[in-house]
């Protein structure tokens, strides 16, 4: 028992030492940003203790991969503009310059700016029926859902929905005198006794990223919706008998 247990502890010191020697970029990072969609960002670099000046060169570098240098002039030619139309994915974006001057030493690669590009979200809202009575029970559920489920969404980040409604046409002021939603929105249940009229349900879906930026945050957005028909139920017939 005592070989075992100390046979233990020397796995987790091994492992402990190996993951020290781990440079910091094999870690999982949280990224610094989210794209959605078409959204772009600049990347604007500051070197410390150097201004970059003509004829030097600007090396950028993604995923490990040094892009073509950029021969510097004016301060533009050092930002990295992320091309609206990148794949979906992660993305490590390192920089450093080469002065002109061949006394002066290339710096250090900066640290990485983590980018995750998400796609654009892509949603459906589906029910168990389009038509109910006015008794119809609580059991009523409208559900949104993803449906660019190819792409897997990154730990920490979720698809959130919003729900809005329209009675005959007109817009539903208070939702909750419909029904409610679950605390992410993905399920919105009727009440009993909705009045009968025709509703359409919208939700609307986005992206949560837990307080990291998403670029764009007011068009990465997605909505679907459902139309509910809700139909006056025949009261209980009483018989007679005549002769």
């Amino acid at each position: 028992m005592i070989m075992k247990t100390n046979a233990t502890k020397l796995k987790w010191r091994i492992f402990g030492f190996l993951m020290f020697l781990l440079p910091i970029g094999a870690l999982a990072q949280t990224p610094n940003a989210y794209l959605c969609g078409t959204g772009t960002v600049k990347l604007t670099p500051t070197f410390t203790g150097y201004a970059p000046v003509a004829g030097d060169k600007i090396i950028w570098s993604i995923n490990g991969t040094a892009q073509t240098p950029v021969n510097y002039n004016v301060p533009a030619d050092a930002v990295y503009n992320i091309d609206p139309g990148l794949a979906p994915g992660n993305y490590k974006y390192s920089v450093q310059v080469v002065p002109a001057d061949a006394n002066l030493c290339p710096s250090t690669a900066s640290d990485d700016m983590v980018i995750e590009k998400l796609p654009a979200p892509a949603i459906a809202v589906n029910a168990p029926g389009s038509t109910y009575c006015t008794d119809q029970t609580a059991s009523t559920v409208l559900t949104a859902s993803r449906t660019n489920t190819t792409y897997t969404l990154p730990t920490g980040v979720s698809m959130t929905y919003a729900w809005t409604a329209t009675k005959d046409g007109a817009a539903v002021t208070t939702i909750t005198d419909l029904g409610t939603a679950s605390t992410s929105g993905d399920t919105f249940t009727l009440k009993a006794g909705v009045a009968p009229a025709a509703y359409v349900f919208t939700a609307t879906g986005s992206y949560a990223t837990g307080g990291v930026q998403i670029v764009p945050a007011t068009t990465c957005t997605a909505t679907a919706d459902k139309t509910i028909t809700v139909t006056v139920k025949p009261g209980k017939a009483t018989v007679t008998i005549t002769p």
